[in-house]
């Protein structure tokens, strides 16, 4: 996964950026070399109108879903020439977010920034904190965005264990020509349609009931989008 997009990330603090702004980042120069992201389930069915979704597995054995933004080198299918996101194809959250994240320390999630992005400065942009030093509603409307992108995180794991649990993952190798022939993308997963339909009619109605099924339709679905990408 392409995590390195953050440089210096620094806890909002009010001593340290009472006078930093944020402009808008017409340039995704941070995303450019980005071929694949973190998804939740909360996106899947935008997500597959658009992208391949595909699963991981870190290194606590856990799986997870994510979007593919390009196959080979290293180059986002989905940023135009001018760097900008093409238009009428889905962003993920994981990349709308920048330069915002949260950070955790002994247990409580902290606001932080990465500071090296363009979009701070104090010329221009909205303020981060008021002249009494509280969150501007600018700020708090990212709080918010971001307290939600978490909430799905947790969502989307529950889901995974779910599919984890019923042995639902198979390897599957992608393989294009770029340059030579070579099998680009390794050691991630899809969702095996014969496991699925060997599921006991029980475990069936369960991932309907959960609304599971229907996230496991948008990633079977959206697998079609990897010719596209691969051009």
């Amino acid at each position: 996964m392409e995590l390195g997009i953050y440089k210096s990330v620094q806890v909002l603090k009010v001593d340290a950026h009472r006078k930093v702004r944020v402009r808008p980042i017409l340039k995704l120069d941070y995303a450019a070399e980005v071929t694949d992201t973190l998804l939740t389930i909360d996106e899947f069915f935008s997500a597959a109108r658009s992208q391949p979704i595909v699963f991981g597995r870190g290194e606590n054995g856990q799986h997870f879903p994510a979007a593919l933004l390009g196959l080979g080198r290293k180059r986002n299918w989905f940023l135009d020439k001018e760097g900008k996101w093409k238009s009428g194809e889905y962003m993920p959250a994981f990349l709308r977010r920048y330069p915002f994240v949260f950070v955790e320390s002994d247990g409580t999630s902290y606001l932080a920034i990465d500071e090296q992005s363009g979009a701070f400065n104090e010329e221009e942009g909205e303020f981060l904190f008021d002249e009494e030093g509280k969150a501007t509603k600018y700020t708090q409307v990212v709080l918010g965005f971001l307290q939600e992108y978490e909430a799905a995180n947790k969502r989307t794991a529950a889901f995974c264990a779910e599919l984890q649990r019923l042995e639902l993952f198979e390897p599957i190798v992608i393989q294009k020509w770029v340059g030579f022939q070579a099998p680009l993308l390794r050691n991630i997963k899809r969702i095996s349609e014969k496991k699925l339909e060997n599921l006991p009619r029980e475990e069936v109605e369960s991932l309907v009931t959960k609304g599971y099924y229907k996230l496991i339709v948008a990633h079977l679905i959206s697998l079609g989008h990897i010719e596209r990408i691969s051009n």
